[in-house]
C-alpha cells in the first residue's frame, strides 16, 4: 500500500517538474527575448532518450566539440525538439554527400534541400533571389551550370547565350582560382551549387548551431560580405540615419520578435533585413532579397527590373511606416539622378576604352593595361559606391567615393588613350 503511494507520489512530482519546464519554455517561445532567462533543460534534451542515434550524437560532441552543443541548446531548434539527424540525416538525391560517421549515416553539411523540409517556401524564395544560383554564377561562369539551370534562374542573355559568354567575373581570372577560394568564393558561396542539385547556405546569415533570428536581422550579418570598395552597403548604412539610430539605441529592439508580427515598435529604425526580408505592416516577409529592389545597381550600366516598379510599391510602403510619402518621392527622385549621371560616366568611359580596342591600340587580353583597369573601377567600384549612396542615404559615398572618383578617373582615361594615340 505504502509502495503505490511512493510511486504515485513520484509519478506526479515527475510530472509537476515535466509540466513547470514545459510551460516555461512555451512561456519563453511565446515571450522570446526579452522575457526571462531559463537554464532548465531544453525540450531536445528531454526528448534525445527517445532516439539512442541522436543521443550519442550529443554525449559525443559534447566532450569533442561542446560549442556546437552550447548553441544549439541555446537556438529554437533544440527548444522546439528538432535533433542532430532532422538535419543531418540524408535525402534522397544525397548520395554523393552522404558519409558514415560512427556507424550512422549522415551528411555533413546540409543543404537547403534539408532545411526545406520544415522551411519549405523560404527556401523557394531563397532559390530565385540573387542570394542563390546568381551570386555563383559571377565567380565560376556557365560551368557549373546545366543548360536547364541557366534558363531557370535567368543566367541567358537575349540571345539565349550565357551570360558574360559563360565567363567569370574577369577579376577572378586576374586573381587567380586559389586567391579567389579565399576572397571572392567566400561570399559568393551563399549560391554555392551543391552535390544534390541545389544552389545556397543557408548558414551564410543563419550561423552556427542556433540559427538565430535575431543575429540574421543584425546589420553585422549582411556585413559580412557587404562591405568593401565594390558593394559598401555597410559602411554606408553606418554613416547614415538609420544605422546611427541603430548603433546608438540597438538595446530597444526587439531582434527576435516573431516572423511577420514586426512593427517599428520592435525596429524603431530599420536594419538591413527590415527592408529588404522582414514583414513589417501589410508586407509580408521573403527570402528573396531582390523582391522590394527597382533597380539592378549592380551592371556597369544599371537598369530597372523587369518588376521594377511594383517592386519599388512594395519597399515604399516599408518607407511609409516612418516616413510621408512626399519625403520619399524627394528622396528617390533625387537618387534616380545621382543614377543617371553614374550611369551617363560609365558609357563616356566605355566609348573612349572601346574606340581604342576598335583601332588596334589594346591588346586581346583583358585587364592588361592601366586604362583598362580605370574603366573597371569606374563603373564596379566607383559607380555603385555613388549608387548605394544615393538610395540609402550615404552621401560620402555619393560625392567623394563615387561622383568625384569617377569624374577623376574619366580625366585620366582620356589622358591615358591620348598617349596611346600619340605612340
Amino acid at each position: 500500500m505504502h509502495s503505490k503511494f511512493y510511486k504515485m507520489l513520484l509519478l506526479v512530482g515527475l510530472g509537476s517538474v515535466v509540466g513547470v519546464i514545459l510551460l516555461l519554455q512555451m512561456y519563453r517561445f511565446a515571450v522570446g527575448p526579452q522575457g526571462v532567462e531559463i537554464s532548465f533543460p531544453t525540450l531536445s534534451q528531454v526528448s534525445l532518450t527517445s532516439s539512442p542515434e541522436n543521443a550519442q550524437c550529443i554525449e559525443c560532441h559534447q566532450n569533442e566539440s561542446p560549442g556546437i552543443l552550447d548553441q544549439y541548446h541555446d537556438g529554437k531548434h533544440s527548444q522546439r525538439g528538432v535533433q542532430c539527424l532532422d538535419c543531418h540525416k540524408p535525402l534522397e538525391g544525397q548520395e554523393k554527400m552522404t558519409t558514415v560517421h560512427y556507424e550512422v549515416q549522415m551528411v555533413a553539411a546540409p543543404t537547403p534541400n534539408n532545411c526545406a523540409q520544415c522551411h519549405d517556401e523560404a527556401v523557394h524564395e531563397f532559390s530565385i533571389s540573387a542570394h542563390a544560383a546568381k551570386s555563383w554564377y559571377p565567380v565560376v561562369g556557365a560551368e557549373d551550370f546545366t543548360k536547364e539551370e541557366l534558363a531557370k534562374y535567368h543566367l541567358l542573355g537575349e540571345d539565349g547565350k550565357p551570360l558574360n559568354n559563360g565567363k567569370p567575373n574577369v577579376i577572378r581570372d586576374v586573381i587567380g582560382k586559389d586567391a579567389s577560394a579565399l576572397s571572392c568564393e567566400a561570399c559568393h558561396g551563399i549560391g554555392k551549387k551543391n552535390d544534390d542539385g541545389s544552389f545556397g547556405d543557408c548558414r551564410a546569415c543563419h550561423l552556427g548551431h542556433d540559427f538565430s533570428i535575431e543575429q540574421a536581422r543584425q546589420p553585422e550579418t549582411c556585413g559580412q560580405c557587404h562591405l568593401g570598395p565594390d558593394h559598401p552597403q555597410m559602411e554606408i548604412y553606418n554613416e547614415s540615419a538609420h544605422g546611427t539610430y541603430y548603433a546608438a539605441n540597438k538595446e530597444k529592439f526587439n531582434l527576435g520578435a516573431p516572423t511577420g508580427t514586426l512593427t517599428t515598435k520592435d525596429f524603431p529604425s530599420p536594419t538591413c533585413t527590415t527592408c529588404h526580408m522582414s514583414g513589417i505592416g501589410d508586407i509580408e516577409p521573403t527570402h528573396n532579397v531582390s523582391e522590394r529592389l527597382k533597380w539592378n545597381l549592380a551592371p556597369p550600366i544599371a537598369t530597372i527590373r523587369a518588376d521594377g516598379g511594383q517592386n519599388r510599391q512594395t519597399m515604399e510602403s516599408i518607407c511609409l511606416n516612418c516616413h510621408a510619402q512626399g519625403t520619399i518621392d524627394e528622396h528617390m527622385t533625387q537618387a534616380e539622378k545621382i543614377i543617371d549621371l553614374t550611369n551617363e560616366n560609365v558609357r563616356k568611359g566605355q566609348s573612349i576604352v572601346n574606340e581604342l580596342r576598335t583601332i588596334g591600340l589594346l591588346p586581346g587580353s583583358t585587364m592588361s593595361t592601366p586604362i583598362e583597369y580605370l574603366e573597371f573601377e569606374l563603373w564596379h567600384h566607383e559607380g555603385r559606391r555613388a549608387r548605394f549612396g544615393a538610395i540609402m542615404s550615404g552621401a560620402d559615398y555619393v560625392n567623394w567615393h563615387g561622383i568625384y572618383e569617377q569624374e577623376k578617373a574619366l580625366v585620366e582615361i582620356k589622358a591615358e588613350a591620348e598617349e596611346m594615340k600619340k605612340d
